[in-house]
């Protein structure tokens, strides 16, 4: 019995997905923990925004540089 031909897309995001990442766990474990660690990343930088601290006052309240908040 012959397979079913895919449908054709023009959805680049489907096709990098399909490309990349389809049928490949450990690149789809890596694409979620980017997807967790920019989701954190942007929770902290609105945080800090509502707080009015500049990056650099982040950095010596916690600790760390300027270019690691960056």
């Amino acid at each position: 019995m012959p397979r079913p031909k895919k449908l054709p897309t023009a959805d680049a995001v489907k096709i990098l997905h399909r490309r990349y990442y389809e049928g490949k766990p450990d690149r789809l474990a890596a694409l979620e923990e980017a997807r967790v660690n920019d989701d954190v990343a942007r929770k902290i930088a609105s945080m800090r925004t509502e707080a009015g601290l500049t990056q650099r006052q982040l950095a010596k309240l916690i600790g760390t540089t300027a270019s690691v908040i960056c």
